[in-house]
Protein backbone atom coordinates (compact mmCIF):
# COMPACT_ATOMS: atom_id res chain seq x y z
CA UNK A 1 0.00 0.00 0.00
CA UNK A 2 1.19 3.63 -0.68
CA UNK A 3 1.47 6.04 1.65
CA UNK A 4 -0.82 9.10 1.23
CA UNK A 5 -0.26 12.87 1.10
CA UNK A 6 -2.78 15.11 2.96
CA UNK A 7 -5.33 16.72 1.22
CA UNK A 8 -4.71 20.45 0.50
CA UNK A 9 -7.78 22.20 -0.73
CA UNK A 10 -5.74 25.54 -2.18
CA UNK A 11 -4.16 23.09 -4.69
CA UNK A 12 -6.33 19.67 -4.74
CA UNK A 13 -9.67 21.47 -5.16
CA UNK A 14 -9.90 22.51 -8.87
CA UNK A 15 -10.50 26.43 -9.18
CA UNK A 16 -9.90 26.88 -5.56
CA UNK A 17 -9.15 30.56 -5.99
CA UNK A 18 -12.65 31.06 -6.85
CA UNK A 19 -13.59 31.18 -3.54
CA UNK A 20 -10.53 31.88 -1.24
CA UNK A 21 -10.87 34.28 1.76
CA UNK A 22 -7.76 36.71 1.76
CA UNK A 23 -5.79 34.38 0.02
CA UNK A 24 -6.82 31.54 2.16
CA UNK A 25 -8.98 28.51 2.17
CA UNK A 26 -12.60 30.11 3.40
CA UNK A 27 -13.91 28.57 6.93
CA UNK A 28 -16.71 26.04 6.78
CA UNK A 29 -17.24 25.93 10.86
CA UNK A 30 -20.98 26.51 11.09
CA UNK A 31 -21.42 27.18 7.03
CA UNK A 32 -25.42 26.68 6.13
CA UNK A 33 -26.25 24.14 3.41
CA UNK A 34 -28.70 26.03 1.44
CA UNK A 35 -28.59 23.68 -1.47
CA UNK A 36 -27.75 20.58 -1.90
CA UNK A 37 -28.04 18.21 -5.25
CA UNK A 38 -27.29 15.11 -5.85
CA UNK A 39 -27.27 13.70 -9.39
CA UNK A 40 -27.27 9.79 -10.27
CA UNK A 41 -24.79 10.05 -13.09
CA UNK A 42 -25.08 8.82 -16.83
CA UNK A 43 -23.28 4.83 -17.03
CA UNK A 44 -23.93 3.60 -20.07
CA UNK A 45 -21.25 0.92 -20.84
CA UNK A 46 -22.93 -0.06 -24.38
CA UNK A 47 -21.82 3.89 -25.21
CA UNK A 48 -18.54 4.21 -23.05
CA UNK A 49 -20.47 6.92 -21.11
CA UNK A 50 -18.58 6.33 -17.37
CA UNK A 51 -20.07 9.04 -15.69
CA UNK A 52 -20.36 8.63 -11.57
CA UNK A 53 -23.08 10.67 -9.81
CA UNK A 54 -22.04 14.57 -8.90
CA UNK A 55 -23.02 16.45 -5.71
CA UNK A 56 -23.23 20.14 -6.19
CA UNK A 57 -23.82 22.06 -3.08
CA UNK A 58 -24.28 25.98 -1.85
CA UNK A 59 -22.22 26.77 1.61
CA UNK A 60 -23.07 30.21 3.57
CA UNK A 61 -19.83 30.43 5.06
CA UNK A 62 -21.49 32.39 8.12
CA UNK A 63 -18.53 32.33 10.31
CA UNK A 64 -16.47 34.91 8.14
CA UNK A 65 -16.28 38.75 8.92
CA UNK A 66 -17.76 39.26 5.56
CA UNK A 67 -20.12 36.44 4.69
CA UNK A 68 -20.29 34.77 1.38
CA UNK A 69 -21.77 32.01 -0.60
CA UNK A 70 -19.28 29.01 -2.25
CA UNK A 71 -20.63 26.47 -4.71
CA UNK A 72 -18.79 23.31 -4.66
CA UNK A 73 -19.18 20.32 -6.80
CA UNK A 74 -17.82 16.63 -6.25
CA UNK A 75 -17.12 14.40 -9.20
CA UNK A 76 -17.64 10.47 -9.48
CA UNK A 77 -19.07 10.28 -5.71
CA UNK A 78 -19.87 6.47 -4.00
CA UNK A 79 -20.47 5.43 -0.72
CA UNK A 80 -22.64 8.53 -0.46
CA UNK A 81 -24.52 8.18 3.59
CA UNK A 82 -26.73 10.91 4.97
CA UNK A 83 -27.43 10.78 8.38
CA UNK A 84 -29.81 13.49 10.84
CA UNK A 85 -29.68 16.01 7.86
CA UNK A 86 -32.37 18.86 8.89
CA UNK A 87 -33.92 21.93 8.56
CA UNK A 88 -31.25 23.30 10.32
CA UNK A 89 -28.29 22.43 8.20
CA UNK A 90 -25.40 24.25 9.72
CA UNK A 91 -22.15 21.71 9.76
CA UNK A 92 -19.34 21.74 12.36
CA UNK A 93 -16.80 21.79 9.38
CA UNK A 94 -16.00 20.18 6.14
CA UNK A 95 -13.18 18.09 6.07
CA UNK A 96 -11.52 16.27 2.93
CA UNK A 97 -8.71 13.46 3.35
CA UNK A 98 -7.07 10.92 0.32
CA UNK A 99 -8.17 7.38 0.60
CA UNK A 100 -5.53 4.96 -0.89
CA UNK A 101 -7.54 2.18 -2.87
CA UNK A 102 -4.68 -0.11 -3.68
CA UNK A 103 -2.79 -1.54 -6.86
CA UNK A 104 -3.76 -1.97 -10.20
CA UNK A 105 -3.33 -5.85 -10.79
CA UNK A 106 -2.56 -5.70 -14.19
CA UNK A 107 0.31 -3.19 -14.12
CA UNK A 108 1.24 -3.19 -10.77
CA UNK A 109 1.10 0.71 -10.10
CA UNK A 110 -1.34 2.67 -7.18
CA UNK A 111 -5.04 3.33 -8.73
CA UNK A 112 -5.40 7.01 -7.95
CA UNK A 113 -6.91 7.80 -4.63
CA UNK A 114 -10.37 8.53 -3.62
CA UNK A 115 -11.14 11.66 -1.90
CA UNK A 116 -13.17 11.23 1.81
CA UNK A 117 -15.93 13.64 2.56
CA UNK A 118 -17.31 14.41 5.37
CA UNK A 119 -20.08 17.40 6.81
CA UNK A 120 -19.64 17.19 10.12
CA UNK A 121 -21.98 18.30 12.16
CA UNK A 122 -21.83 19.43 16.46
CA UNK A 123 -23.08 15.94 17.27
CA UNK A 124 -22.19 13.42 14.51
CA UNK A 125 -21.98 13.18 10.51
CA UNK A 126 -24.53 14.46 8.51
CA UNK A 127 -23.02 13.38 4.99
CA UNK A 128 -20.02 11.47 3.97
CA UNK A 129 -18.78 9.94 0.77
CA UNK A 130 -15.67 9.24 -1.59
CA UNK A 131 -15.33 11.31 -4.85
CA UNK A 132 -12.84 11.91 -7.51
CA UNK A 133 -12.94 15.32 -7.46
CA UNK A 134 -13.34 18.70 -6.23
CA UNK A 135 -14.13 21.86 -7.92
CA UNK A 136 -15.10 25.35 -6.89
CA UNK A 137 -17.27 26.41 -9.00
CA UNK A 138 -18.85 29.88 -7.64
CA UNK A 139 -18.46 32.62 -5.09
CA UNK A 140 -21.64 35.04 -4.52
CA UNK A 141 -21.06 37.61 -2.43
CA UNK A 142 -24.11 37.86 0.05
CA UNK A 143 -25.25 41.33 -0.86
CA UNK A 144 -25.53 39.69 -4.64
CA UNK A 145 -27.34 36.76 -3.13
CA UNK A 146 -31.00 35.53 -2.94
CA UNK A 147 -32.19 34.02 0.25
CA UNK A 148 -34.36 30.57 -1.08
Amino acid sequence: MTESRQFDPLTDVEDSAIILDDGGWPNFHDAEVHNLNIWRGDIRPEDNVWIGPVIEVTFELCALKDPYLVVLKFHDCDVIRMQQFNHQNAIYDLSFAFKDRGMNEKTGTPLPPAISVRFEQAFGVALTFECFRVQAVERIEMKNARRA
